[in-house]
């Protein structure tokens, strides 16, 4: 049976496209917590909305040329294609329909949920054709509408249509995350918000995996906050980091009682690799979080086990046939294409194991499953993680074999040698440029060394 919008529209690219979002762009917009709101309530409400069906339409093109692009994944690819032209039609059609819907009537809350699901599309969109600085300023624009809807308050009581909004919620808070290493070289023309949604206290078991994915996002960000300045890795946290620091660590405690209680009533969750995903998550807040900062990059050398297990939980859900910590892994590194998903999944995880664990194995085990799998998620990039984690092992190994630079200490790399600082700064709208300074850098006042990613 036809959807309304297809009777309606009338015409066959449109709704040749919305096929395509339906039958191949939801299944990597839906994640693991999903509970089929991409794949089925937002195909319901764009028959009520047009600005949604627009939008839609508009990240299918976009998601079809993604797909469908021959360009080497290491080269940047072409802005300019006929599928991309009509991407940029049905985004002009959404803007025009969103801007009625905001001047003729006061906004339901429907309206609202219908509004901020145009905003992850408009990120999507962005993020797929590598658009960084677009991105963030639908990112930031969403945040700010969240908390200006009074959507940010989760102490109260859950109805079932909030299950909508604690969709957008995970991913409205995921793409905060991920964006907060480049907001201290960002001009702050973008104003971003640091407020956060506010979770009410509670010892009451999770009732979904997605309840309890919410709360760990809600915990995940406020930790970025706290690592979101320059002057921690420089001068140390101070006591006000500190108090903020233990305040993260018992609501994480607090989540793992809720989870642990979930699970004994649930004792087969409806997802396995939502739960392992969730396990990665929790343990990367912690090692953060557990972590002695006086000890400089010597502190993660504290934390190799916590490494090797969250390494082997992206190794189960990228369904990867070796044994992740195989310290001869042979050449079974083949060509591959870039895939995407919106969610947090496998990058983030895998590049901060490459950056941070000087373990040899464990560190290029992670370095190949960012080459094998190349994903883009969110807004974070695969490629460019990969590049950049390479470069710093380069940078840091170094001294293992040059006599002017050899390490004195430590059975890996010694700490005037590790990378101790990465600045991210937007160079355009699909590039950036990554500064890596060492603590040796840091005492001599050197510059550090450069390179530049352009997305894919």
């Amino acid at each position: 049976m036809p959807s309304y919008w297809e009777l309606v529209s009338g015409d066959r690219v449109e709704t040749e496209s919305f096929r395509f979002f339906h039958s191949v762009t939801t299944p990597n917009l839906a994640g693991f917590f999903d509970q089929g709101r991409w794949a089925r309530r937002l195909l319901q409400m764009s028959h009520q909305y047009p600005v949604l069906w627009h939008a839609m339409t508009a990240v299918a093109c976009i998601h079809r040329d993604f797909m469908t692009n021959t360009t080497p994944i290491t080269v940047s690819r072409s802005q300019d294609s006929l599928q991309v032209r009509l991407a940029l039609q049905q985004w002009n059609k959404s803007i025009q329909r969103l801007q009625e819907l905001l001047s003729e009537r006061v906004l339901t809350k429907f309206d609202r949920l219908v509004i901020l699901s145009v905003c992850i599309l408009f990120i999507t969109m962005a993020s797929l054709q590598g658009r960084q600085w677009q991105a963030f300023v639908h990112i930031n624009s969403g945040l700010k509408l969240i908390y200006q809807w009074n959507f940010a308050d989760r102490g109260k009581s859950q109805r079932d249509e909030d299950l909508d909004l604690d969709v957008l919620l995970v991913l409205f808070t995921q793409l905060d995350s991920q964006a907060r290493p480049y907001l201290p070289s960002l001009s702050n023309s973008l104003h971003w918000t640091d407020k956060q949604i506010i979770l009410s206290s509670s010892t009451i078991p999770f009732k979904t995996l997605l309840e309890a994915c919410v709360a760990l996002e809600v915990h995940f960000n406020s930790m970025m906050q706290i690592f979101t300045s320059n002057s921690i890795y420089i001068n140390g946290p101070d006591a006000g980091i500190q108090i903020k620091k233990q305040q993260c660590l018992i609501d994480l405690t607090e989540w793992d009682a809720r989870l642990d209680k979930y699970l004994e009533t649930t004792p087969h969750p409806e997802d396995g690799k939502a739960l392992k995903l969730l396990y990665a998550r929790r343990r990367l807040a912690q090692v953060a979080l557990s972590m002695d900062l006086t000890k400089g990059e010597l502190a993660h050398d504290d934390f190799v086990e916590d490494y090797a297990y969250m390494l082997e939980l992206m190794g189960y859900i990228l369904e990867d046939p070796m044994n992740s910590l195989d310290s001869q892994p042979g050449n079974i590194d083949r060509p591959q294409r870039m895939s995407f998903r919106l969610e947090t999944i496998t990058t983030e995880p895998l590049f901060l194991i490459a950056l941070r664990c000087r373990e040899p194995t464990i560190r290029r085990q992670a370095i190949r499953l960012l080459r094998q799998y190349p994903r883009r998620e969110g807004i974070c990039e695969g490629m460019a993680a990969l590049k950049i984690a390479e470069r710093v092992m380069e940078i840091e190994e170094e001294c293992l074999t040059s006599p002017e630079f050899a390490c004195a200490h430590r059975k890996w790399i010694c700490e005037n040698h590790r990378v101790t600082w990465l600045q991210v700064f937007l160079v355009h709208d699909r590039q950036a440029r990554t500064v890596m300074h060492t603590r040796e850098d840091l005492l001599h006042g050197r510059p550090g060394r450069e390179i530049l990613t352009t997305y894919w």
